[in-house]
């Protein structure tokens, strides 16, 4: 289903550059804490019970809707890689879907194909014969595909066809060790110059030695047929090492240069890249963050409060084979025994970026080494944050913010770095300014750098435009081949938080797909310098007459507002002025416009920022 939007409003709402420095949220949603539970999930299947809400139709801006599902929560930490660009300019895509509001007795791996002109119809049906989840997705053999997914009874569900795009898929299943047998949340990749050697992570429940879950590496090296490699546990990711490493805490890089690599990191462990450049017959060990308590659990009492990654990470791989990660920032804190800990959602925000030329995460007191305020350095190690849209000089967001299992307020990040090692990274960020009088939306945020010697570009707003204006948009994840652009597929709803999870009804959930021009992120043109100038949210808001949106300009500028309606109708506009800096005062005329939700958009010179107003 695509849809599109003017040129004009393209460039108005959905290509949002911005350079700000650094603003904290408003002091009153600081400390605003919450509780959490620290265990994983039992099988993968939780279930809320609850009512299919309304859904959102109406789509303006030009992307590609790929499918849907009503079953919400597509990972408990970091995304597995679930979408795919084959060389010959092909696409495939897979998600957790369900098109049922309770039960889900049809959950399984949705799969899209795109032919090189165009999407196929939306799936209707999953691949698997069986119940299952969490789908991860690699090129397989010359020319053909495989997915490995979770029935969350007693094993990993293999799915492998020869021709991508078409044919019937084959079925194993690859189980744990005898007595054991339930493995979940896997992640594949594949390696060799046919793509023959498939290499899978699962985690193995209630391992045998150590009674608890372990991470378990599989090898086979005729494209899924037999299993070389069974039930491994690679030495320093074991119970030895770490009392869990939680569901879906493991990410595989996209292998390159004769490299494969994966990247742990949640709240409660090391964060660490596990490297073989000889197929998975050995593996180092690089740490990139060590955890202050190696060994936590519910046991575990620190009352001083603890920076750690937020559950989210991704890994890429350039051109040498080296690696780079990202991850979301979290603040937490676990005061007495128990299985539940607090974090601090509106205060815990920052995107980290790590590659091997730099030196491991430390500090004197490493319950601070991966502090976002004061210890790492913005445009080296902190690359994202939630952004002062209005230039308030503070985030101001609505009370509660809602987390999913990433805790972060800016979370999920995904790496890719392409064949010139130019660097792409997207994450989902709480954005001020957007909200449905309850709770504020994540849109879907991205950075460049040009190289790999680091250079950030302006932060860029995917979703910022009228097309999502009242949706939740998660799950970023990049193909992680590109072209002269990068491709990108993310999830979106009209609520934040996760149905599984209780946050609200079971609505229909969409799998959108965005190709963007690199050029886009990596900053080129005059939208992506510093905005000169302070836009105010409209005052009263909402209104019936008429309402004032202060811009305090840094220097003289042409000034002009226009109003848009849902559907990007221009309703209303100021004449365009020749305005002095200092402040500067915007009248909207509210008298003619019927009751509803608006955005309206101040032009300073060449820059545009976009709000939403409520007309009473």
């Amino acid at each position: 289903m695509k849809t599109t939007l003017s040129i004009a409003l393209i460039v108005l709402f959905s290509i949002s550059g911005f350079s700000q420095k650094r603003a904290q949220v408003n002091k009153s949603m600081k400390y605003y804490s919450v509780q959490a539970e620290m265990s994983n999930p039992i099988d993968g299947s939780e279930i809320y019970q609850g009512t299919l809400a309304p859904v959102k139709s109406t789509n303006f801006q030009s992307e590609e809707d790929m499918g849907e599902t009503f079953y919400d929560k597509q990972s408990n930490r970091a995304v597995a890689n679930r979408v795919y660009l084959h060389p010959d300019g092909t696409m495939a895509a897979t998600w957790t879907f369900s098109l049922e509001t309770s039960g889900f007795n049809d959950r399984g791996s949705a799969y899209n194909y795109y032919d090189g002109n165009a999407w196929g119809s939306w799936p209707t049906a999953r691949v698997e014969t069986i119940r299952s989840g969490w789908p991860s997705y690699a090129p397989l053999g010359e020319n053909g595909e495989i997915i490995v997914s979770h029935n969350a009874v007693d094993a990993l569900v293999i799915n492998a066809r020869p021709e991508k795009g078409t044919g019937s898929w084959t079925e194993t299943l690859l189980q744990g060790p005898a007595g054991f047998d339930k493995v979940t949340w896997p992640r594949v990749t594949t390696t060799g110059t046919d793509n023959s050697i498939v290499h899978v992570l699962g985690m193995i429940r209630d391992y045998p030695i150590s009674g608890d879950m372990e991470l378990a590496y599989y090898r086979s090296d005729d494209a899924a047929v037999s299993w070389e490699i069974e039930n491994y546990l690679i030495p320093g990711t074991s119970h030895d090492d770490y009392n869990d490493l939680g569901a879906d805490s493991y990410t595989f890089a996209e292998p390159r240069a004769g490299v494969i690599a994966f990247f742990v990191a949640n709240i409660w462990c090391d964060a660490f890249i596990m490297k073989s450049t000889d197929d998975g017959d050995s593996w180092d060990k690089i740490m990139v963050w060590e955890h202050p308590y190696p060994f936590y659990d519910e046991n575990t009492i620190f009352t001083d409060t603890l920076w750690a990654p937020d559950n989210s990470g991704h890994i890429a791989l350039d051109s040498e084979g080296k690696a780079h990660v990202v991850f979301g920032l979290c603040f937490v804190n676990h005061a007495e025994v128990g299985t539940t800990y607090t974090y601090y959602p509106a205060y815990g925000d920052g995107i980290a970026y790590w590659n091997e030329d730099m030196d491991p995460f430390e500090n004197a007191n490493q319950h601070d080494a991966l502090d976002p305020y004061d210890v790492l350095e913005e445009d080296v190690n902190l690359i994202g944050w939630s952004q002062d849209l209005d230039n308030s000089g503070t985030i101001d967001l609505l009370d509660p913010v809602i987390a999913y299992s990433e805790i972060g307020l800016s979370t999920m990040p995904n790496i890719i770095v392409d064949e010139t090692n130019r660097i792409f990274v997207a994450w989902a960020s709480t954005t001020e300014s957007f909200d449905n009088g309850v709770n504020n939306y994540k849109h879907i945020w991205a950075r460049a750098s040009h190289s790999t010697d680091i250079g950030w570009g302006s932060f860029l707003d995917i979703t910022g435009g009228l097309i999502h204006i009242f949706d939740e948009c998660v799950y970023p994840q990049f193909a992680p081949l590109s072209d002269d652009n990068v491709y990108l597929m993310y999830n979106y709803d009209q609520n934040p938080g996760n149905a599984v999870d209780g946050d609200h009804d079971y609505v229909q959930n969409k799998q959108s797909f965005v190709t963007l021009g690199k050029d886009e992120i990596l900053g080129v043109g005059p939208m992506f310098e510093e905005i000169p100038a302070a836009v105010s949210q409209n005052y009263p808001n909402p209104f019936s007459g008429s309402s004032l949106v202060k811009v305090d300009l840094k220097t003289t500028a042409n000034l002009h507002l226009e109003v848009y309606n849902v559907v990007g109708q221009k309703v209303y506009e100021t004449p365009n002025k020749k305005a002095n800096a200092g402040s500067q005062y915007l009248t909207i005329d509210g008298s003619s416009l019927i009751p509803g939700v608006y955005t309206y958009t101040v032009f300073i010179n060449e820059h545009q920022v976009s709000k939403k107003l409520v007309i009473e």
